[in-house]
C-alpha cells in the first residue's frame, strides 16, 4: 500500500502573565480551554488540534471535485484518473491525471457503493438497491456483468488472478467473478450485510459484516474462521497495511449509513482519544457505548485496539508512513484524525464544510486524497500547511448576566507567524446578529481587558497566520465575575414533635444532630461546582420530649459557599412579633430547637441562606424560607371532673379533657385492677382541644378511678376520683 506522511513541527512554548484583579468583592471565576478535549469542541478552520493540546495551521486542502449530489460513497485511482462513485443518482465520475478532465457515467440505479479498479484503466462499480455490478472501461463503455439476487452491493474486492469479489446484502454473501464472466456463490456470512472486502496477498479474502460486526478471514476453498468480534454492528472497512497487518474500522449501524437514505447520526461534543489495548488473543472485543473504533489484526490473529470514540463515527482508515501511525476519516463533523498507536495519541489533521468524510485513498504519488458527505466533495490534502487558519470556540455559558474580566493566553509564534484574538458577547444561547460584534484583542502580549459588554454568553475566535513558520496557541483563559444572584431555601422539612436524629459517625453515645447545646453536624461545605447544598446525613431516629427538628435544602446558582441563620417569631397576634435569633452562622443544614425555653403558642422558624461567605459585606446577598405556623405545647391538659352519677347498679362518670393548644389523642382510666382502659369521646373521635368523655362502671366493684390524658404533643396529665358507697 502507498503510504503518506505529514509533518507538523510541535512547539512547546509558555508564555505566562498574571490575571489583574476583577474590581469585585467576589472572587472572579475562569474559563480555562486547554487541553485537545477542551478544543476539539470548537469549530475548526484548517486549523489541526495535536495530542499535547494546541491548535497548528493544518494541512493544505485543495477542493478537487464537486459531484453536485448529496453522497459520495466510493473512491478508487488508477495512475491514468481518479474514479468516484456517488449517489443518489447512481453516477461514476472519471478524473482525468494528466489535464484534470471530467467523464461521467450516470448508472441506472441510487448509489454506487464501491469501486474496483479492473487492472486496464477501467473500474467495477457497484450499486444498489438493484444490485448490480457495473464495468466501465478505458474508453468508458459501461456494461452490466453480474446481477444477484440482493438488492445491495456494498464492497468489492480483486484477487491476483483477476477474479472479482463482491459483498452483498441482505442477505450477507460474496460472490466470485471469473475474469471470463462466470460467477459463482463464493461464501454465505449468515450475516445481514458484506459491508466491505478485502484480498491478501496470500490469496485470502478478508469480509467485514453488519449484524454482527465481524472480520472473516475466508480461504481459497471458501472456509471462514471469524477473526474478530467488533462488539459493534457493523465492520465498514478493511485496509490491508505494512507487514499484512489487517485495519479495521467498527461502527454502530446509527452512525454509519447502510443505506444510501440514511444521514449520519448528529453529535454534541467532541472528545476524542487514542487508546492502546494490551495485546490479547480473544477474537471478542467491546464495542458497547462508542460510536465506533479501529482496531489492527496482526497475521497470526492477535488484534489491538487503536482507536476508538464516543462522539466521532469512523468511516474509513489509511496507514500513515510513521511507525503504525493511521489517518481516520470520522463524522458526523467531517473531521480527519491521525493516530499515533505508540503512544495513544490522536491529532486532529483537519476538519471540513461536510457533515461525513466518507472514504480516503492515495494516489501513485503519496497524496491524499478524501471524499465527502454532504455534501459530496472530492479534496486532496497537501503535506504543506494552509498560511491562515481560524479556530472558533465554543460559546461559554456563564449562567447569569456576567462582568468581563481579562483574556489571557499561551502561545509561540515563531518567525512571521502571528495569532490574532478575538471576543464577542450575548445574551443568546446561538450567537447571531444580536451578539456584539467580534472585538479585537490587544493590549500586553498574553493577556489583555475584555471590552465587549456585559452579558451570559461568550465566545473567542482565533486567527492563526504564517508564511513558513505555524504559530501555536496552548491555551485561552477568560475571566468573569458572574451577577450575585441571591441563594434560595428551596425546602424546609419539620420532623414531629419529639422526632431528634443522632449525629453519624459519633463515638460514644452520639448527640443529637443539630441541638446547638451539644454540637452540630460536620460543615456541609458546597464547592463551586454544584448550586446545590449536599444532602443532610440522618442518624439514627429517636425520642426526645420537647425538642423539634429542622432539615433544610438550599442552593445559590453563583456556586457561593452558604452559611445560614435560625430565627423564630410567635404567631400571636399573627406576624407583629420580631423574628429572634436560634443559631446564627452555621453552614449545617439541621438544626434541632429546645422548644421548652419558650412559652406554650402558635411560632413560626425561619431559615435565612446567606452568601457572605463568597462577598464583600457589600455585595452578599440572602434568600430565606419559612415554615409556617407551628404548634409548641409542653404543657398537659386539664382534666374536669365533675361529681358522679350513681345508679342502682352503676356509677357513671362524665368529665371534661381540655388543651389551649393541642388536640387531645388519648384518654384511659384505671381502677382499682391498675390496668388502662383506653376510652373514647362522646363524638366517637379525638380531634379537637376539648373532648367529653363518658365511663360507666360496676358500682359493686370498684370505689376509685384515675384518668390519664394525653395530647398531641405527648403531654400528660392524670387526674382521680373516688366513688362513696
Amino acid at each position: 500500500m502507498t503510504r503518506i506522511r505529514f509533518f507538523f513541527a510541535a512547539h512547546i512554548a509558555v508564555c505566562l502573565t498574571l490575571l489583574p484583579a476583577v474590581p469585585h468583592g467576589a472572587s472572579p471565576i475562569f474559563w480555562l480551554v486547554s487541553t485537545q478535549d477542551d478544543f476539539l469542541r470548537g469549530e475548526t478552520e484548517n486549523i489541526s488540534v495535536d495530542a499535547a493540546g494546541q491548535i497548528l495551521l493544518g494541512p493544505s486542502i485543495e477542493s478537487i471535485y464537486d459531484t453536485s449530489e448529496p453522497f459520495i460513497w466510493s473512491l478508487t485511482t488508477d495512475i491514468d484518473a481518479i474514479w468516484i462513485g456517488s449517489g443518489p443518482n447512481g453516477a461514476v465520475t472519471r478524473i482525468a491525471r494528466n489535464n484534470g478532465e471530467v467523464d461521467r457515467f450516470e448508472l441506472d440505479t441510487l448509489s454506487v457503493y464501491a469501486l474496483a479498479s479492473d487492472g486496464q484503466g477501467g473500474v467495477f462499480a457497484a450499486t444498489g438497491p438493484d444490485g448490480e455490478v457495473f464495468n466501465i472501461d478505458s474508453d468508458g463503455n459501461v456494461r452490466a456483468i453480474f446481477d444477484p439476487d440482493e438488492p445491495y452491493i456494498w464492497s468489492l474486492a480483486t484477487d491476483p488472478s483477476g477474479s472479482l469479489y463482491v459483498g452483498t446484502g441482505n442477505p450477507g454473501r460474496v460472490y466470485r467473478v471469473s475474469p471470463t464472466g462466470s460467477d459463482e456463490l463464493f461464501y454465505e456470512t449468515r450475516a445481514l450485510h458484506v459491508r466491505s472486502l478485502v484480498s491478501t496477498e496470500g490469496g485470502q479474502l478478508l469480509a467485514g459484516t453488519t449484524t454482527p460486526g465481524h472480520v472473516i478471514r475466508i480461504d481459497t476453498d471458501g472456509t471462514g474462521f471469524v477473526l474478530l468480534d467488533s462488539g459493534y454492528e457493523e465492520v465498514a472497512d478493511l485496509h490491508i497495511a505494512a507487514n499484512d497487518v489487517v485495519l479495521v474500522v467498527a461502527t454502530n449501524s446509527s452512525a454509519s449509513n447502510t443505506t444510501a437514505t440514511t444521514d449520519a447520526a448528529t453529535s454534541t461534543g467532541l472528545t476524542t482519544s487514542a487508546s492502546a489495548t494490551s495485546t490479547t488473543t480473544s477474537t471478542a472485543a467491546t464495542g458497547t457505548g462508542t460510536k465506533g473504533a479501529v482496531y489492527e489484526i496482526y497475521p497470526d490473529g492477535v488484534w489491538n485496539l487503536l482507536w476508538d470514540s464516543d462522539t466521532d463515527a469512523p468511516y474509513d482508515v489509511l496507514e500513515d508512513d510513521t511507525a503504525r501511525d493511521i489517518i481516520i476519516a470520522t463524522g458526523p463533523d467531517g473531521k480527519v484524525f491521525r493516530v499515533t498507536a505508540d503512544n495513544s495519541s490522536a491529532t486532529l489533521l483537519t476538519s471540513s464544510h461536510a457533515q461525513q468524510i466518507t472514504t480516503l485513498i492515495t494516489d501513485v504519488s503519496g497524496s491524499l486524497y478524501y471524499a465527502t458527505a454532504n455534501p459530496g466533495l472530492v479534496a486532496r490534502m497537501d503535506s504543506d500547511r494552509v498560511r491562515e487558519g481560524t479556530y472558533l470556540s465554543e460559546v461559554h455559558d456563564t449562567g447569569t448576566l456576567a462582568t468581563w474580566g481579562t483574556l489571557t493566553w499561551q502561545s509561540q509564534t515563531p518567525g512571521d507567524s502571528a495569532i490574532q484574538l478575538f471576543t464577542r458577547t450575548g445574551n443568546t444561547q446561538e450567537p447571531g446578529e444580536t451578539w456584539s460584534n467580534w472585538s479585537a484583542v490587544t493590549g500586553t502580549p498574553g493577556v489583555t481587558q475584555i471590552e465587549n459588554p456585559k452579558a451570559r454568553y461568550l465566545q473567542w475566535r482565533a486567527v492563526l497566520s504564517g508564511q513558513s513558520d505555524t504559530p501555536s496557541l496552548h491555551s485561552v483563559t477568560t475571566a468573569y465575575l458572574p451577577r450575585n444572584l441571591a441563594p434560595e431555601v428551596t425546602e424546609i422539612t419539620t420532623h414531629g414533635p419529639g422526632q431528634v436524629f443522632q449525629q453519624v459517625l459519633a463515638a460514644g453515645d452520639p448527640p443529637i444532630a443539630g441541638l446547638a447545646v451539644e454540637r452540630d453536624l460536620p460543615s456541609n461545605v458546597r464547592g463551586p461546582s454544584s448550586p446545590e447544598t449536599p444532602a443532610t446525613t440522618l442518624g439514627r431516629q429517636v425520642y426526645r420530649k420537647g425538642l423539634r427538628t429542622f432539615v433544610w435544602k438550599a442552593r445559590d446558582l453563583n456556586g457561593d459557599q452558604l452559611q445560614f441563620e435560625v430565627l423564630y417569631r410567635s404567631d400571636q397576634p399573627a406576624n407583629t412579633t420580631p423574628w429572634t435569633p436560634l443559631k446564627r452562622e452555621t453552614d449545617a443544614t439541621i438544626y434541632t430547637w429546645d422548644t421548652t425555653t419558650v412559652p406554650d403558642g402558635i411560632y413560626s422558624v425561619r431559615v435565612v441562606a446567606s452568601d457572605v461567605l463568597a462577598n464583600t459585606p457589600n455585595d452578599f446577598l440572602t434568600g430565606n424560607r419559612d415554615t409556617g405556623p407551628l404548634v409548641i405545647d409542653n404543657s398537659p391538659p386539664q382534666i374536669t371532673v365533675p361529681p358522679a352519677t350513681r345508679g342502682s347498679e352503676t356509677i357513671t362518670l362524665e368529665f371534661t379533657v381540655s388543651d389551649r393548644h393541642s388536640p387531645v389523642e388519648r384518654v384511659e382510666y384505671s381502677t382499682d385492677t391498675e390496668q388502662w382502659q383506653l376510652i373514647y369521646p362522646s363524638d366517637g373521635i379525638s380531634d379537637s382541644t376539648e373532648e367529653l368523655f363518658s365511663v360507666t362502671v360496676d358500682a359493686n366493684e370498684f370505689s376509685r378511678m384515675v384518668i390519664r390524658a394525653t395530647d398531641a404533643m405527648d403531654n400528660s396529665a392524670t387526674a382521680g376520683t373516688s366513688f362513696t358507697p
